[in-house]
C-alpha cells in the first residue's frame, strides 16, 4: 500500500546557480517591490477614505512597481508550472505528437522572447535620447522604467532555453512537478 510520501511528486531538479539566483535575489525583488506597491496601493485608499487627502505620487510609483515586479517573474512563474497550459488537449495526444507539440512551443516561447528583447531596446534607447520623464514631479526617468522589459525577455528567454534543454533530453519541458515544474 503506497504512503502519502509515495504519492507526492518529485521535487524539481534544482538548476544550479541559475535557480538559485532566481529564486533568491530575483524573486525577492520583485515580491518586494509587490509588497511595496501593495502598501502603496493601501495608503492610497485609506488615506482618500478617512483623511481625504491623495497623494501625487501613489499611482505612478504603483504602475512602475508592479511593472518590474510583473517582468522580473516571467521566467520564474514558467519554471514553476504558472503559465497557461492546454493540459487536455497535451494529454490527449500520442508521446511522439505531444514532442513535436512541445518542440513548437518552445520555439514559439524563444522567438517571442528574443523579439521581446529586441523590440524593447530601440524603445528604451529613445527614451533614454529624449530624457523622457514621467508624469508627475516624481521625475523617475522613463528608460530606468522600462528597463524592466528587456531585462523581463531575458528571463523569460532564459526560461524556454532551458525547457529546450530539458525537450532535447527527452522530458517534458511544461511539465508541472517535473525538471520545469512546480515544487508541488
Amino acid at each position: 500500500m503506497a504512503s502519502d510520501a509515495d504519492l507526492r511528486p518529485e521535487p524539481p531538479v534544482t538548476g544550479g546557480w541559475w535557480d538559485r539566483f532566481e529564486s533568491g535575489p530575483v524573486l525577492t525583488l520583485a515580491s518586494l517591490l509587490f509588497v511595496g506597491s501593495t502598501l502603496v496601493m493601501l495608503s492610497e485608499g485609506l488615506n482618500r477614505s478617512i483623511r481625504d487627502v491623495s497623494f501625487f505620487w501613489a499611482e505612478e510609483s504603483v504602475r512602475y512597481l508592479m511593472i518590474w515586479a510583473f517582468f522580473l517573474t516571467l521566467g520564474i512563474a514558467g519554471r514553476r508550472g504558472l503559465h497557461i497550459r492546454t493540459e487536455m488537449l497535451v494529454s490527449a495526444v500520442s508521446p511522439r505528437l505531444r514532442r513535436a507539440m512541445n518542440f513548437v512551443a518552445v520555439l514559439a516561447g524563444l522567438v517571442f522572447a528574443a523579439v521581446l528583447f529586441g523590440a524593447s531596446l530601440p524603445q528604451l534607447v529613445r527614451y533614454y535620447t529624449m530624457g523622457m520623464m514621467s508624469e508627475s514631479s516624481l521625475d523617475i526617468p522613463q528608460w530606468v522604467i522600462f528597463c524592466a522589459m528587456p531585462v523581463g525577455a531575458m528571463l523569460w528567454f532564459g526560461y524556454y532555453l532551458r525547457c529546450l534543454l530539458v525537450w532535447w533530453h527527452d522530458g517534458d519541458p511544461f511539465a508541472v512537478g517535473g525538471v520545469t515544474g512546480s515544487e508541488l
